[in-house]
């Protein structure tokens, strides 16, 4: 099937990305994690060069593009049902498409890893047929589908199993220190928080096939399950850190209550995307307390 949309392909990925990736919040996120895992590093001396945080950086991103694609493919028949105004749905991008743009995003991650530590490209490569796995939904991963919470617990330890490479990228070996273990959890629960929040939606925008937080607890539920894991977060990433900084976690925690407070007394449109907004703020200064 050819896409309905004649524009440059380069022009049609770029319109995919605003809608489904967007990049305008995570470059910042990706600099934020960046910028903990070197503050936690250092005083361990962990003393790498600049230009292997821009390479993990790349393929980060990398990695969750592919994952995003991933995502686009493995639930497109439930996607067509309920959601038929997304780009694969309206014709704006091809399964064929999104598939190459997938592995080129895939093997831009493993060669980055090999090129910075061979274990961390094993590891890598390890990662990225789990990915595939997915896809698929090979063995258990299709028993867990149907279970929503399990289900996403095990999807983001995709998110764990990243920074773990990253570690691997920058120590050259799997011996770490405490705190490099509390930040690894600090990062997975920031990533649960921002896919709680994202699937924190106005009344109008559920489906029938409740594929979001809020259909399932509510939305004073879904806004309490936010600032929880946020408040994991930091507490995370406190003890992950020699000398923290109060404020950073202060006002973590006060961003995401005030995002998650209005969002649940009045769940309008507006006030989903408020909540997140600060979901994403909270992750940035989240990751300033080290």
């Amino acid at each position: 099937m050819h896409s309905l949309n004649h524009k440059p392909l380069a022009l049609r990925l770029w319109r995919y990305q605003t809608e489904r990736f967007p990049l305008l919040a995570l470059v910042p996120t990706t600099l934020a994690v960046l910028y903990s895992t070197w503050a936690v590093l250092q005083p361990i001396g962990v003393a790498e060069p600049l230009w292997k945080y821009a390479a993990l950086g790349v393929a980060g991103i990398s990695f969750l593009l592919h994952t995003r694609i991933i995502d686009e493919l493995r639930d497109r028949d439930v996607d067509d049902l309920h959601h038929p105004d997304r780009p694969l749905q309206r014709g704006l991008v091809t399964e064929r498409e999104l598939t190459r743009l997938g592995f080129a995003n895939g093997g831009i991650f493993i060669t980055l890893h090999a090129v910075l530590d061979p274990l961390s490209g094993l590891l890598s490569a390890g990662l990225l047929a789990y990915s595939l796995a997915a896809r698929y939904e090979v063995g258990p991963l299709k028993w867990l589908k149907p279970r929503f919470y399990l289900y996403n617990v095990v999807m983001l330890a995709q998110m764990l199993f990243l920074q773990w490479i990253a570690y691997a990228a920058l120590t050259q070996s799997l011996d770490w220190t405490p705190s490099i273990w509390w930040h690894g959890m600090s990062i997975w629960a920031l990533s649960a928080q921002i896919e709680i929040a994202r699937k924190c939606l106005a009344p109008e925008e559920e489906t029938a096939y409740r594929d979001s937080y809020s259909s399932r607890l509510g939305t004073r539920g879904s806004a309490l399950l936010t600032f929880s894991v946020t408040a994991v977060a930091v507490w995370t990433m406190w003890h992950a850190s020699l000398e923290p900084y109060p404020w950073a976690a202060a006002a973590s925690l006060a961003v995401v209550g005030a995002g998650a407070t209005a969002y649940s007394l009045k769940p309008i449109l507006s006030r989903r995307k408020l909540l997140q907004a600060s979901a994403v703020l909270a992750y940035l200064l989240t990751n300033l307390i080290p």
